[in-house]
C-alpha cells in the first residue's frame, strides 16, 4: 500500500512539474511509463525505437540538469543517482502491476503516456 501511495504521489507531482518543464520529472515520467509498458504491452518495433530514442535524450538531459544542480558530484555519482531512482520507480510500478494487474487505471494511464512519449517529437 505504501508503494501505491508513492506511485500516486509521483504521478500527481509529475503532472504539475511537467508544466514547469522540469527535466528530472520528465525523466521520472519516462521511467514510470517504460516500466508499465515493459510488463504490460508488446509495442511495435518502430514505436519502441522511437520511445527509447526520446528516453535516451531525456536521460542525457536529466543527467546534465542533475550535474548543474549539484556541481560538486561526479558524473558517475549523478548517473548512480538516476539509476537508483529509476530502479525504485520501476519497482513501485511492478508492485502495482502485481497487486492490481495491467488493467489497473494507474497502469493504463502510464501505458497511454508511453504511447504519447513514443510519438513525441522534441
Amino acid at each position: 500500500m505504501k508503494k501505491l501511495a508513492v506511485l500516486l504521489i509521483l504521478l500527481f507531482s509529475a503532472e504539475v512539474s511537467a508544466e514547469k518543464d522540469d527535466i528530472l520529472k520528465i525523466y521520472e515520467h519516462f521511467t514510470l511509463s517504460s516500466a508499465a509498458a515493459g510488463k504490460c504491452i508488446n509495442p511495435k518495433k518502430e514505436e519502441l525505437t522511437s520511445f527509447f530514442e526520446n528516453y535516451q535524450m531525456v536521460s542525457v538531459s536529466a543527467l546534465i540538469e542533475l550535474r548543474n544542480r549539484k556541481p560538486d558530484i561526479s558524473n558517475e555519482k549523478a548517473q548512480e543517482i538516476l539509476r537508483v531512482g529509476g530502479e525504485k520507480l520501476t519497482k513501485a510500478v511492478y508492485e502495482v502491476i502485481e497487486e492490481e494487474g495491467c488493467e489497473s487505471s494507474k497502469i493504463q494511464g502510464l501505458i497511454k503516456r508511453f504511447h504519447m512519449q513514443a510519438e513525441w517529437k522534441p
